[in-house]
């Protein structure tokens, strides 16, 4: 009898042990998935063709959590990615992340290039001659790896589909969102590839 007692307290105890992990884990998914939002806005709201038009990309991320920057020293760490997938007629000229900040955390032993609570990043599109009107789509994917004082979760890929609409020369196109991507300075982004080629 007290054998039977003691296999049942046992095995109480794993259950628990086991119900405190998942629920643990569960968490852990749950905080990776809220730690970052990202809305995207485009500079036109019709775009002639032949024309460049601005893609935004306005970031937030959670109190006491922060991204990598794009560029990490520490090889082990994920930088902060932003890619646009091929599209006939449609180059990507240029991208645009901000300006960095430097911060010391426990994992690391050097200061490390991050961004936190709110950045914005962009990317310049050339719309060629030869694209129909229309309605169409460019998508982009941001990876990124947010992490605490104390330690990372893992990488994360969000993907995106972003609308601009192509119309004829004849009709008028207007700026928009300018309170957003007033904040950026293509002038400093950074030269990438022609992804058409």
């Amino acid at each position: 009898m007290q054998l039977r007692f003691k296999f049942r307290k046992n095995l109480m105890v794993i259950f628990i042990v086991i119900g405190l992990f998942f629920l643990g884990r569960q968490a852990y998914v749950s905080a990776e998935e809220e730690v970052v939002q990202v809305k995207t806005f485009i500079s036109k709201d019709r775009v002639h063709p032949g024309e460049k038009f601005k893609v935004a990309f306005f970031v937030e991320v959670n109190p006491g959590w922060h991204i990598n920057a794009h560029e990490l020293a520490d090889e082990f760490l994920i930088p902060t990615l932003l890619t646009f997938e091929e599209k006939d007629n449609v180059e990507l000229l240029e991208y645009y992340y901000p300006e960095p900040k430097l911060r010391k955390f426990d994992y690391s032993e050097e200061e490390l290039q991050i961004f936190e609570d709110k950045a914005i990043l962009g990317a310049l599109v050339s719309v060629g001659k030869d694209l129909g009107l229309g309605l169409h789509k460019l998508k982009a994917k941001l990876r990124y790896q947010a992490c605490d004082h104390r330690s990372c979760l893992p990488p994360k890929t969000l993907n995106f589909e972003i609308d601009f609409n192509v119309v004829d020369a004849s009709q008028e196109t207007q700026e928009i969102n300018q309170e957003i991507f007033s904040k950026i300075d293509f002038e400093k982004g950074n030269r990438l590839r022609n992804l058409n080629k």
